[in-house]
């Protein structure tokens, strides 16, 4: 009637449970100096301990452990396992460890084809933000620290519950096995049987740490600010683009200044004319200035939300919507996880109802916030539609340019035309440029906006 030394307990002879009970009816006339009780899962040993020292140091380790409010400093997270009233297998997971799906928990999951290199140097690509969201963002990084110490916590407090209910076992199968004192012997089973308890219970809390709908909330909170983050570095990219031709602008004007000045001493032009290209320079000199000014202003911001140095980091080019993640969008299809991956939606279906009219109302906040949810999902797809189309248009206009500043530039190369003409041809091109740029980025926050929504990740 020996139990199984690895933590699992056997109940194939029929007597284990008239034991159990027998242990239970043993020294009616009070606790034994052994008793352990679990009341809210705080440890308590009553008198002075008889067990060996080795049991000694795993009951104290169980006191110190098996009370989240002092090892954790969290309530204990209540399981999704069901209750039974057998003991806890053991160990909560093979080897000794829970750990979540690897797809989920690696940084390598989220950065794709990136390598540690690259996620590690000072250009940031749009593809990275996820992975570096995750190793470098102070709220990310403290809520999976959080998560980690957490899973510590509770399979430590498993691991010692589990062996001192083994071990007061053992201890109870010794005693009879030697004729010991029944008193004594029920004492000990009755801790097991207390001590397993609460191993159950710390098993049922890493199920739910580890449970899908726990790992879809941790990373409802990271992809909240990869959101955040994506949004940021379009920004900053669309800045850029603007301190480039800010710069060319004020190189035009510049340029014009200086042919002022030549003309005006050769007697072509009047000292108006000058200073009106000197205000025109100093307008665009102000406009450069201003620009940069909120370019590395966002870059800071960017460099804060990924932890990195905003003085630093450069951005990579963005990654142009394709025609199959176009083709890709089922508005019909879209709608429908739209709606279920809702918040307010699960929100509203959360809420009990008790009575007609707490029912009625549950369901017309249920059907107010799946009108909203299929509307928004309507709206995006109309908006990704219309910026698609924007976005081909400029393409058309950046070519179009680009061609016009190839002329140009033959012009210039052949003394065709003077600098200035060449550069206020150039300027044109950039912006041009610019326009796609901000039309690609657009294009992609509404895209990726879209792709959140699906997620549920508002």
């Amino acid at each position: 009637m020996m139990r199984n030394l690895k933590g699992k307990w056997t109940n194939a002879e029929a007597g284990t449970e008239q034991k159990m009970r027998k242990g239970q009816e043993r020294d009616r006339s009070g606790a034994s100096a052994l008793d352990v009780h679990l009341d809210g899962h705080n440890v308590k040993r009553i008198g002075k301990s008889r067990l060996s020292r080795s049991l000694g140091i795993a009951l104290a380790a169980c006191i110190f452990v098996s009370s989240p409010a002092q090892a954790a400093k969290t309530p204990l997270i209540s399981g999704t396992e069901s209750d039974s009233d057998s003991e806890a297998d053991g160990p909560a997971l093979e080897d000794g460890t829970i750990t979540e799906n690897s797809a989920d928990n690696t940084i390598a999951s989220q950065s794709g084809s990136y390598t540690e290199e690259q996620l590690a140097d000072s250009v940031i690509e749009y593809g990275e933000l996820e992975a570096l969201v995750r190793r470098g963002n102070g709220m990310a990084v403290s809520a999976e620290y959080s998560y980690q110490d957490s899973l510590a916590v509770y399979q430590e407090a498993y691991d010692a519950m589990i062996s001192g209910a083994r071990d007061m076992s053992y201890k109870a199968d010794e005693l009879e096995d030697a004729g010991g004192d029944e008193a004594l012997i029920g004492t000990y089973e009755r801790n097991a049987q207390t001590l397993s308890m609460a191993a159950k219970q710390y098993k049922k809390s890493l199920t739910s740490l580890n449970s899908a709908s726990s790992r879809a909330s941790r990373n409802r909170t990271v992809w909240q600010v990869v959101k955040t983050a994506q949004i940021q570095w379009g920004t900053c990219r669309q800045l850029q683009d603007e301190v480039e031709a800010a710069a060319k602008t004020a190189e035009n004007y510049q340029a014009q200044v200086d042919r002022k000045e030549r003309e005006l001493a050769a007697g072509l032009c009047t000292e108006t004319d000058l200073l009106q290209a000197q205000k025109n320079l100093l307008s665009a000199q102000t406009a450069l200035q201003s620009t940069t000014d909120q370019a590395n202003k966002a870059l800071r911001q960017l460099a804060i939300l990924l932890g990195k140095s905003g003085t630093s980091i450069t951005l990579g080019e963005i990654p142009a919507v394709s025609a199959t993640e176009l083709a890709s969008m089922n508005l019909n299809a879209d709608r429908a996880a739209a709606v279920i991956a809702s918040s307010s939606v699960k929100s509203a279906r959360r809420y009990s109802a008790t009575g007609d009219a707490a029912r009625k109302l549950r369901h017309q906040q249920i059907e107010e916030a799946e009108s909203a949810a299929s509307a928004s999902a309507d709206e995006q797809y109309a908006e990704i539609a219309a910026l698609s189309l924007e976005r081909d248009a400029a393409q058309a206009a950046c070519q179009s340019a680009e061609k016009t500043y190839g002329a140009t530039q033959i012009k210039y190369q052949s003394g065709a035309i003077n600098k200035a003409t060449y550069l206020q041809g150039e300027a044109s091109y950039l912006q041009k440029k610019a326009e796609l740029e901000t039309a690609e980025i657009s294009l992609r926050t509404a895209y990726d906006a879209y792709e959140w929504m699906l997620k549920g990740v508002a």
